[in-house]
């Protein structure tokens, strides 16, 4: 789940020396001695670049966003902490309210929804009861980008106030997204309630959250509650283990892959912790079983992508537990596009209840899911998911034979277009050899291929940072990938192991 910060915070480097976060973030002010190994943990730095010659020098999102803490909040948090529990009836009468205020306003105010609904017969006033949603016609990434952005942004908000961040994963077609102020806080607001659930209730508002990942969360903290660490996941698996060892936390957030790499190094790190989470990635429940074991905590998933936030928690009751107050779910047939038979794989299709800067209606995810023939019973109300049946990359090894995560590699392409202020509509990176990368991609509106040359030895820096030797990245232009049915797999890997 790639996301563009997020928070306005310090930042300390990977190896470089550390600095004090602003009171916001910490109320501590001494620094880390670095030399200090063993010394207890100190969260007066909360993000750790993988280098100063590569972290950003530009802040992503907007700086003068301010912390999720008000009283306002504070009662949302509660019925937050509430909605998994309602009785079903209720759940889905909120659902259908929200998605109606989200078909109103996307037929009044958003043309490509306008547009297509009109197309297809199809007006607000079709949506009476819960089944109605049915009606609503689905729309696929394809035609997101098409319409990006005067035709798919509500022109409402003034862009300079809106969350950028952008989706590509396993498609490898990136669809630039914006995202509103009340939708980034109730996700946030809804992070914390994540946390909360997958832990059995042991994630309290003095622990500390450690994302292993891109860039930044949404916000650092709760207030001076629920603080929040950044590692980039572009730092070898044996520094990331070193840097989590000091700051302590107790709820770790990954890519499978990146759980993976830093199974080997649990001894260093894992004492603190209660709960590891992964997402973005597909992983088997037999996997997260056996880093389960070595690390001696729980390992659950998060089903999430860009355009939806959170679909599904992987809860302590075993079950994928659908998160109905951010997201409608439907699984479709994807031959006739109706519901799918309860026990059958189908098409992922969502309706994001939060963000109205950017609908996703009816969005065709391009995931497979299977809902459960015979849902088992549990206090937790919520819709349940039986399993996510499709979403996987490839990692790259490097010399010595260390996979290096998938989820690093995506990463590191997220990294660069950011850094390098590229739109790159589709990109490809192909393995050949340990320290040969080819690259291919689809140049985006305004962007030239000296542009994209110019910026390649900035992605060959962050490669040759992740896979720990010097590598050669080989790029290549061209007008689009060839058709391919499914999902073309933008990160894999054609060397020999």
């Amino acid at each position: 789940m790639e996301s563009a910060l997020r928070s306005a915070t310090g930042a300390c480097d990977d190896d470089q020396p550390v600095m004090d976060l602003p009171a916001l973030v910490s109320h501590e002010s001494k620094t880390i001695d670095a030399a200090n190994e063993n010394s207890g943990p100190d969260r007066s730095c909360l993000e750790f670049w993988e280098s100063e010659q590569t972290r950003p020098s530009h802040k992503f999102g907007t700086a003068e966003t301010p912390s999720p803490c008000n009283a306002g909040t504070e009662a949302y948090l509660q019925l937050c902490m509430q909605h998994p529990y309602l009785p079903q009836e209720e759940i889905r009468r909120q659902q259908l309210v929200r998605i109606k205020q989200l078909v109103e306003m996307a037929y009044e105010e958003i043309p490509v929804y306008r547009d297509k609904y009109r197309a297809a017969g199809f007006s607000p006033a079709d949506l009476k009861t819960y089944d109605d949603i049915q009606k609503i016609p689905v729309i696929t990434k394809p035609e997101l980008i098409a319409a990006f952005p005067d035709r798919c942004v509500n022109k409402r908000y003034k862009p300079d106030d809106l969350f950028p961040t952008r989706s590509s994963g396993s498609s490898g077609q990136t669809l630039l997204i914006r995202v509103d102020y009340e939708a980034v806080l109730t996700d946030h607001i809804q992070g914390v309630r994540q946390f909360a659930l997958q832990s059995g209730g042991k994630y309290r508002a003095d622990d500390l959250l450690a994302h292993v990942y891109t860039v930044p969360w949404w916000f650092s903290s709760y207030g001076k509650d629920y603080k929040q660490a950044f590692i980039s996941n572009l730092i070898p698996p044996a520094r990331v283990a070193r840097h989590l060892r000091k700051i302590a936390p107790k709820v770790l957030s990954c890519y499978p892959s990146n759980l993976e790499a830093l199974v080997p190094h649990a001894k260093e790190f894992s004492s603190s912790l209660c709960l590891a989470v992964t997402h973005s990635e597909y992983s088997s429940r037999a996997a997260r079983q056996a880093w389960s074991k070595e690390l001696g905590i729980p390992v659950l998933d998060e089903y999430s992508s860009e355009e939806a936030t959170r679909i599904a928690l992987e809860l302590p009751c075993g079950h994928y537990h659908v998160c109905e107050d951010t997201v409608h779910l439907d699984v479709l047939d994807p031959e006739t596009m109706q519901p799918q038979v309860d026990g059958q794989s189908g098409l992922s299709v969502i309706t994001n209840l939060l963000n109205e800067a950017m609908p996703f209606i009816r969005y065709v995810q391009g995931d497979y899911v299977t809902r459960p023939a015979n849902p088992e019973p549990c206090d937790v109300q919520w819709s349940q998911i039986a399993s996510i049946d499709g979403r996987m990359n490839d990692a790259f090894i490097n010399r010595e034979g260390r996979k290096v995560p998938a989820g690093s590699i995506l990463d590191i392409t997220y990294r660069w277009m950011f850094d390098s202020d590229l739109h790159l509509k589709q990109f490809e990176l192909v393995q050949k050899d340990a320290d040969v990368i080819q690259t291919t991609f689809v140049l985006g509106d305004g962007v030239t291929e000296k542009r994209l040359f110019d910026a390649m030895p900035h992605l060959e820096a962050l490669m040759s940072l992740s896979m720990e030797h010097a590598v050669q990245v080989k790029a290549q232009v061209v007008a689009s990938f060839p058709p391919k049915t499914g999902k073309r797999r933008p990160i894999r890997r054609e060397a020999t192991a």
